[in-house]
């Protein structure tokens, strides 16, 4: 590439990038997002959709979301399942009321589940 191509290349793939960030944020795909403020690193971690589709995710550390897209047409019920280390599952469901609204669970101390 020379020199003339330089500085108007580097502008367009700038003003590409803001867009695609500004997309996402103001209108991305609904979500679910899984939060880990229990201070420790958790295990064993299943969304489910009403329609039966599951992700998987092994670890979740201290302080890490999890951001899960989701088909908008799809998001009737969510729900989240967390094994804790002595092999108890703890779960919690979350129904939203609104179309567009973007389910967040926010495990805390102990691996109690709240639905935000």
């Amino acid at each position: 590439m020379n020199d003339r191509l330089a500085l108007p290349a580097a502008a367009a793939l700038a003003v590409l990038t803001l867009a695609l960030w500004l997309y996402l944020l103001l209108f991305g795909a609904a979500g679910v997002q899984v939060a880990n403020r229990s201070g420790a690193v958790i295990g064993g971690l299943t969304v489910c959709q009403s329609g039966g589709d599951c992700l998987h995710r092994e670890h979740l550390w201290p302080h890490q979301i999890w951001r899960i897209p989701l088909e908008k047409a799809q998001a009737n019920q969510v729900r989240l399942t967390v094994q804790e280390a002595g092999g108890q599952r703890q779960s919690a469901s979350h129904s939203p009321k609104t179309t567009g609204s973007r389910p967040s669970f926010v495990v805390g101390q102990g691996g109690r589940i709240e639905v935000q």
